[in-house]
């Protein structure tokens, strides 16, 4: 049983650029970061909320999908170089989410690129919206950085306070 008090808000995991990832000039291809930051995010809400996506899918028949994505790319990622991402869950309403997440540079902690991805709850046996239950309300309560309901906070706005500010380590 997770202890809701003790649930990060930011989470973070390293990861290295791979060769296959990478255009000819040895960056990250600009599609293969929404890669890297779902399945780091998967990872992450396993690891520290034991929240298994796929297995929730299964026993509830219910998902998110991606209905939106916002980034911004402030430096490359290298072929071979260890990045962290760092992703959290911005804010949540009764039927979708917005996660947030960041590409830092792994020795000095700039910021490589920032998303914005929001989903929505589907129940994939009727194929319509679905409502959150109490207990995903109540864990996404917890850890959402800006709550319940949809800030007025646009992704440019973020991206410039990102710009500005040196990410401090978590």
């Amino acid at each position: 049983m997770l202890n809701p008090d003790n649930l990060p808000v930011y989470l973070e995991s390293d990861t290295r650029v791979r060769f296959e990832d990478c255009d000819p000039f040895g960056h990250l291809n600009n599609g293969r970061y929404v890669d890297y930051f779902l399945n780091a995010r998967e990872d992450q809400l396993r690891d520290n909320y034991h929240l298994d996506i796929y297995g929730h899918t299964k026993e509830t028949g219910k998902a998110w999908v991606v209905a939106s994505t916002q980034i911004a790319y402030l430096q490359e990622a290298k072929f071979n170089e260890m990045v962290t991402v760092r992703t959290c869950l911005r804010w949540f309403t009764a039927f979708d989410l917005l996660m947030e997440g960041m590409m830092l540079d792994k020795a000095t902690g700039s910021v490589k690129s920032v998303v914005w991805m929001r989903f929505v709850y589907i129940d994939a046996r009727k194929g319509e919206k679905a409502t959150h239950s109490p207990e995903l309300t109540t864990l996404f309560g917890t850890v959402a950085a800006d709550g319940e309901g949809r800030p007025t906070l646009y992704f440019e706005e973020r991206v410039k306070e990102v710009r500005k500010a040196q990410v401090p380590k978590v």
